[in-house]
């Protein structure tokens, strides 16, 4: 039997009466919540599935108790009850069955024609667009508030099946994500990490990994990776073997052994992220135990002041295309931290100096990119913003993760935030919402002055 010859129509007819006690003023506000509050759409859509479900039905087996249709190939059988719960309520479908009188032994002989054109979501009750709301909300909300937050659900999943949605949408965002940063060639990479409780025995910590994109000319930034417990040299691995990052990108970050090691090759530099040079340098004073508080303090304000004002400066001049002024100022730079560095060590700091010396030519690399005309990030404020989400979300005393669950939910919060285009693509495609377009309707509501 093929049904796929014309489009399908169906007709609903509604019959809505409203009486109002004409004593009484009405806010218009009390029409709308009023008529929310008799679930019309939810009414709406019932009949609409049970009205095309007739519709199929009648095409296979002919009209309902019309002559010779016993001896038809498909028969009518039970009716059975589908419920589901979708954004506009919960519903009770009550839905016929067809019997393939031909159908072979191992065939299944009973089947519902709606199915053939309403994906129910497999057997699950909460449909969708439950999941997608849902799952938008819990990257903002514990998955307990998430829960109590969906008021405007007329049946709110519980934390657990919200918390399954995640994990599952999760998933397949990671895998949605990667196949669009594949090729990428990310010139500027800012990579970051932090740490979220475990609820996991072997572990009391989970260590989070953050790498974004920075595209300097639109200043606009995207997620090239989301880890948890993943070691940084794998995750660089991965983004060379997908092409994400070029060969000769600038990697932005603190001074972290692993990350840069990971990252920084024979045609990568590293920018150390100007922020993280006084409180580093303040530690690693304090360590040494040399110098007086009053001391270190001067210092710090010295290295800072070097570093700043070459940055000022980069700033100043780059857009003119003074070049040989940022060169005078990285020289005068690199020569007054040199000098620091080796002061240091006279004053018995070597943990001082040897951090100086060591990260010199990483805390200018913003400036000697400039003169070739190359605009590199001097901080890694955008991957700092990107954990202040992780915080907010995942980072509360009480917060306990396990690896699979804090691993799903990170890749919706920061893909949300950072790459908002691929996360609703990702909710267009997860809700098929291109169907939209192949249905149609028409509408038409008569009053008592006529129809409008």
């Amino acid at each position: 039997m093929n049904v796929n010859e014309s489009p399908i129509e169906v007709t609903v007819t509604i019959h809505f009466v409203l009486t109002i006690d004409p004593t009484e003023q009405y806010p218009l506000a009390a029409f709308a919540e009023f008529l929310t509050e008799q679930r019309l759409e939810s009414t709406l859509l019932e009949a609409i599935i049970e009205s095309l479900n007739d519709v199929l039905v009648e095409a296979y087996c002919g009209e309902k108790h019309a002559q010779g249709n016993g001896t038809n190939r498909f028969q009518r059988s039970t009716t059975k009850i589908r419920t589901a719960v979708t954004t506009v309520g919960e519903h009770e479908f009550s839905l016929g069955y067809v019997k393939d009188t031909a159908a072979t032994d191992d065939e299944n002989a009973h089947f519902r024609p709606i199915e053939q054109f309403v994906d129910f979501n497999g057997k699950k009750r909460y449909q969708q667009d439950i999941a997608a709301r849902t799952v938008d909300l819990a990257t903002a909300l514990s998955y307990r508030d998430a829960a109590s937050h969906a008021e405007d659900l007329e049946r709110t999943p519980s934390k657990d099946t919200i918390r399954d949605r995640v994990t599952e949408c999760g998933r397949k965002l990671t895998e949605f994500v990667s196949s669009r940063i594949a090729g990428s060639e990310a010139e500027t990479v800012i990579p970051d990490g932090t740490n979220c409780y475990s609820q996991d025995e072997d572990r009391e910590y989970h260590d989070v990994r953050v790498t974004l994109a920075e595209d300097t000319e639109t200043a606009s930034r995207s997620v090239l990776d989301v880890s948890v417990n993943t070691p940084w040299s794998e995750i660089a691995d991965t983004l060379d073997t997908a092409e994400a990052i070029t060969d000769d990108a600038k990697v932005v970050s603190d001074a972290e052994k692993s990350l840069v090691g990971a990252f920084q090759t024979d045609t990568r530099d590293h920018q150390l992220d100007l922020s993280h040079v006084p409180r580093t340098l303040g530690y690693k004073l304090w360590d040494d135990g040399a110098l007086s508080l009053e001391d270190r303090n001067e210092i710090i304000s010295e290295v800072s002041g070097e570093l700043f004002h070459l940055k000022n400066s980069v700033e100043k001049h780059r857009p003119q295309e003074e070049y040989s002024a940022i060169r005078s100022r990285i020289a005068r730079t690199k020569e007054r931290i040199e000098k620091t560095a080796w002061q240091l060590e006279q004053l018995s700091s070597p943990k001082a100096a040897s951090y100086l010396r060591s990260g010199l030519d990483s805390m200018v690399t913003f400036a000697e990119d400039a003169i070739d005309g190359f605009e590199v990030p001097w901080t890694s404020n955008p991957v700092e913003r990107a954990m202040g989400e992780v915080a907010k979300r995942c980072k509360r005393d009480w917060m306990q993760w396990s690896e699979e669950g804090l691993d799903t939910l990170l890749q919706l919060s920061l893909t949300k935030y950072a790459n908002p285009e691929y996360y609703r693509e990702f909710f267009d495609e997860f809700l098929q919402r291109s169907t939209h377009g192949k249905i149609r309707c028409s509408v038409s509501v008569t009053t008592n002055g006529g129809e409008l």
